[in-house]
Parts: structure tokens; sequence; C-alpha cells
């Protein structure tokens, strides 16, 4: 009886490879978003140079991060 209470406890061949294929999606979706935050982040940086909008920005570090202050 114990051991049957034991082995429903212990994770299956399914189960494992349904974790497996979850962490799979999972490190996909965060690969997916940091390389849409890298395309923007440079997009943007693109934008601020072409308008020349740089020189009007001054960054303070400390306290909450940078802040932009014009």
């Amino acid at each position: 009886m114990t051991l049957k209470w034991i082995k429903r406890l212990l994770p299956t061949g399914q189960d494992r490879e349904k974790e497996r294929e979850q962490l799979q999606a999972v490190k996909h979706k965060a690969s997916l978003a940091m390389q849409r935050y890298s395309e923007c982040s440079t997009e943007i940086k693109s934008k601020i140079e072409q308008n020349h909008f740089a020189r009007y920005l001054v960054y303070e570090k400390g306290g909450n991060g940078e802040h932009a202050h014009n």
C-alpha cells in the first residue's frame, strides 16, 4: 500500500517529458523577450542619435536607477 502511494508521488516519464517541454517553452519565450528588448533598445538609441536628442539628456546615477532630466 505504501509503495503504491510513493509511486504515485514520483514523476512518471510523461510528467518528466511535459516538464522538459514546459522548461524549453519558457526558455524560448525568455530568449524572444530579450531579443525584442535588444532590438527596441537599439532602435531607440538610433532614433535619439538621428534626432540629436541625446545632447539634452543628463543621466543621474543613484537611488532608483538612472533618471533622464532635461
